[in-house]
């Protein structure tokens, strides 16, 4: 490599590096939290946390190396034109190619590697997230059980209004609502909860009341007072543990899905969408280096707060237009590879136009 390019390597990598640290612990901090309460109430190990965040990790990734790039772009080429360095490089006889190269070829390469990882391993993992949290939640339910929150356990969605470390629970009130059977509503004025590794969790409840459905008949309710009234609740379903949501199906998985669902007739836009939506997220690395370069050349200003609002500014802009038109094209407003693909074509309109002037010059 030349001088040039290996100086310009060095600090684009260096900014791309500062960027995807800095992007990825603020879309990770409020998962940051739920980890640490695994870890601290949940009986997590460490180890089982570290794993759960390097699960997390992937589906991280697939946003913040795109914005990353965007404001290494930002950065390296805002500092140079600030220190008159790309001056001096044209006065030197260099065209624009030999010193924008180096950062569109490893635009490139990062959308080389983000076509398979947004398809394939972004959503195997988080998958494995989602089974490894759920079987850390399975093995001790009641954590999930706090003052003043709805927490489903099983096909019951409890509330409770006090809980101590001991598992004793005033103001508890328990609903179930299954499309097979009977509203259930149960209150208790207390009590306390158990596990039976076998059988599940079993609450014993004191001075309450159980109210259901007459079968005679289903507009009444029935109202039964108790002094004691035991509830096991079986552990959770493994079958509804493997289900897997659009995410986290990879592309092979939505491929066959999607073949499912148009032999019954089905619509399937929320299923195109989703696998238009990775590659349209997979090819951003190379169109934010087209529109970076040239706007930060063009403001001569290379402060990192500058960038950085630039950066946020153009990422809204972005992501707002992408939303958008992804969430027509899953209701079926518009088709789905044009509705997903429409930020990315505003996105190289601006960056032709920024690129056109900036070559003129």
């Amino acid at each position: 490599m030349r001088i040039l390019s290996r100086y310009i390597l060095k600090e684009f990598l260096g900014n791309l590096g500062l960027g995807l640290l800095i992007f990825t612990f603020v879309l990770l901090l409020d998962h940051l939290f739920e980890l640490m309460d695994v870890m601290v109430n949940k009986g997590g190990s460490v180890w089982l946390t570290l794993r759960l965040l390097g699960l997390l990790l992937p589906s991280t990734l697939s946003i913040t190396l795109p914005i990353a790039t965007l404001l290494a772009a930002l950065l390296t080429f805002g500092h140079f034109s600030e220190t008159n360095e790309i001056t001096a490089i044209r006065a030197s006889g260099l065209n624009a190619w030999s010193y924008v190269k180096t950062p569109y070829l490893a635009a490139v390469l990062l959308v080389i590697f983000l076509i398979p990882f947004n398809s394939f391993w972004a959503p195997r993992a988080q998958s494995q997230f989602r089974r490894l949290f759920l079987e850390v939640l399975g093995r001790n339910p009641l954590v999930q059980i706090e003052e003043n929150m709805f927490v489903e356990i099983g096909e019951y969605h409890f509330f409770v209004k006090k809980k101590n470390r001991r598992a004793q629970m005033r103001g508890i009130s328990i609903y179930k609502n299954t499309p097979n059977s009977p509203p259930l509503r149960i209150y208790a004025e207390e009590g306390t909860a158990a596990i039976d590794k076998s059988r599940g969790v079993t609450f014993t409840l004191l001075r309450g009341h159980v109210e259901k459905i007459d079968p005679a008949d289903p507009l009444h309710w029935v109202h039964t007072a108790f002094g004691t009234y035991v509830l096991d609740i079986p552990f959770m379903n493994t079958a509804k543990a493997e289900e897997k949501s659009i995410e986290e199906m990879d592309y092979y998985q939505l491929r066959q899905r999607i073949g499912e669902l148009k032999a019954k007739d089905v619509p399937v836009p929320a299923l195109i969408c989703q696998i238009h939506l990775r590659w349209a997220l997979a090819v951003t690395p190379l169109l934010f280096v087209a529109l970076g370069i040239p706007l930060a050349i063009r403001l001569q200003r290379g402060g990192r707060s500058i960038g950085f609002a630039i950066s946020l500014g153009i990422i809204a802009i972005y992501y707002v237009i992408l939303m958008g038109g992804t969430g027509l094209g899953q209701r079926g407003v518009w088709r789905p590879a044009p509705a997903v693909w429409l930020a990315n074509v505003v996105l190289l309109g601006a960056a032709g136009f920024f690129t056109r002037r900036f070559l003129r010059q």
